[in-house]
């Protein structure tokens, strides 16, 4: 790579890593070759995420202009939107769950804004898993069978043409492939404001769904300033709400407070300062977070020094209030992170939701539809309580670090929840423990969003579970917390990278 500087790749399958890489080689930029993964892993992975997935939102540094750029593409609830029809059932699968899906919106505002090649060229590894097929495992023929079990006629028609999938066969999507390789041909835009718009519709309404071809047409994903916070000494970006990156922020600016880098790693003194430090942040995101265009967030005072004092007082004094939320446990969604050779860094995040989100999948297109009405509180008090074209709350937060100004680490993990207080320990993994990739993405992790048990991933060791339990703390051991992460560190000014993903083998390139 130019100037004796590396590129890297730490994302979730190795199919989606080639595709990038292939990019990177044939000269493309880390925005070019971050949609060039996504579009595979929308193919591949369909489970976790897709090409209408409800939604996600990135977070980019641009090198020639020293800048961090954030996009936010999260779904909007329906003009129709009726209360009366809205609750837990209807919005997690159906006609009634899936907003405007925004992920196509956001590849076709990060393509425009930043990249330097044609959908078309991006796609075309997409397009190649779509007509070739993948091999269906084990784990995906039981995902299968489970999926068809929840949809309507329809969408069974429309994702299993030929009879749902058997273990050993291959799934080819012909249909989705002949739509990308039109999205291709005339752009992502297409997807919103053309008859594939109308073909969605008329399935919606034939269901009895609320989508119209209002909805869809002139639909686009949103440039945004990102979140920021000094930490350390270091710069941390982050898109801001509807994303979830205010609340780990939050709890960074409280970690301040503390010397966090003279404690044990991963040790009780730490769980215990850092599951209060997230329980006061977690209350004030059940408080006031929503859609920033329907209500007012106080941002700039949730992230100041002031508040970050007043909670660090509140900890001191054991003031910890709170009040217990069930944990998300749920695991989907996908991130990547890339570095180019000029140092640009993207961490990205996008999903369906929960399993292959509304289960409504399109005749003709082969396009299954994101969840994102579920993510929407069910109490019409709460600020992300829906509306026509409203956002819901979510909690991806991909994250950029700088050092002075230059790129220091991407960072980013999928996993519900727990992606927003996961995000805040891989920055303290890397900025205040001095972990490697490796072990930044294999730490022990922690998770609680308003009141114990505090829940730690089994790989924080009996000793410290043992001694958090003697200070009185209730505590869920875990199997994990959180999804695979991803972290790309750049040491000597990028010459040197390392990057990591936790999800084991394939996902991750240097060179």
């Amino acid at each position: 790579a130019g100037e004796g500087r590396q590129q890297a790749i730490a994302c979730l399958r190795k199919e989606a890593a080639d595709a990038a890489a292939d990019i990177l080689k044939q000269g493309g930029n880390a925005i070019d070759a971050a949609i060039a993964a996504l579009m595979v892993l929308f193919v591949i992975e369909q489970r976790n995420t897709g090409l209408a997935g409800y939604g996600g939102s990135l977070v980019y540094y641009q090198a020639k202009s020293g800048k961090v750029f954030a996009i936010d593409h999260d779904a909007r609830a329906p003009l129709k939107f009726d209360p009366a029809t809205f609750n837990p059932k209807s919005s997690y699968h159906g006609y009634f769950a899936t907003g405007v899906p925004g992920n196509a919106a956001g590849l076709e505002l990060a393509r425009k804004r930043f990249a330097t090649m044609p959908f078309e060229q991006l796609s075309r590894a997409a397009v190649g898993y779509c007509e070739q097929g993948v091999p269906v495992t084990t784990r995906m023929a039981s995902d299968f069978q489970a999926l068809a079990k929840q949809m309507d006629a329809d969408s069974l028609k429309a994702f299993f043409p030929s009879g749902v999938l058997k273990e050993g066969e291959t799934w080819v999507q012909k249909d989705l492939g002949r739509l990308i390789r039109r999205l291709g041909e005339e752009g992502i835009d297409a997807l919103y404001n053309s008859d594939i718009a109308t073909t969605i519709v008329k399935q919606f309404q034939k269901n009895g769904g609320p989508l119209i071809e209002e909805d869809f047409h002139g639909f686009t994903a949103t440039a945004v300033e990102p979140l920021h916070i000094g930490y350390r000494g270091f710069d941390l970006y982050t898109p801001p709400p509807p994303s979830g990156g205010l609340t780990s922020l939050s709890i960074l600016k409280t970690l301040e407070q503390f010397d966090v880098p003279k404690m044990k790693p991963w040790g009780a003194d730490y769980i215990e300062l850092f599951a209060a430090a997230s329980n006061l942040a977690w209350e004030e995101r059940f408080k006031y977070s929503g859609d920033p265009d329907f209500v007012k967030i106080p941002m700039a005072e949730l992230l100041s020094e002031k508040r970050a004092k007043e909670r660090a007082a509140a900890i001191r004094q054991k003031k910890n209030s709170g009040v217990a939320a069930p944990a998300d446990t749920s695991k989907h969604t996908v991130n990547l992170v890339i570095v180019d050779k000029d140092s640009n860094v993207v961490s990205w995040t996008a999903t369906h939701g929960a399993d292959f989100g509304s289960h409504v999948a399109i005749g003709g297109l082969g396009l299954m539809l994101g969840h994102g009405m579920s993510r929407f509180d069910q109490d019409p008090a709460s600020p992300n309580y829906p509306a026509p074209r409203k956002r819901p709350q979510h909690n991806m937060c991909p994250t950029v670090v700088l050092k002075d100004g230059k790129p220091y680490a991407g960072l980013g993990l999928p996993g519900g929840r727990m992606i927003v207080t996961v995000t805040a320990q891989l920055a303290v993994d890397v900025l205040d423990f001095g972990a490697t990739a490796k072990q930044t993405v294999m730490a022990p992790r922690v998770h609680t969003e308003g009141a114990e048990p505090i829940q730690v991933a089994e790989k924080t060791g009996a000793e410290v579970v043992a001694e958090l339990r003697k200070r009185g703390h209730q505590v869920d051991v875990k199997p994990g917390v959180g999804g695979a992460a991803n972290a790309i560190i750049l040491r000597s000014g990028g010459r040197q990278l390392d990057a990591a993903d936790s999800f084991g083998p394939g996902g991750v390139l240097v060179f």
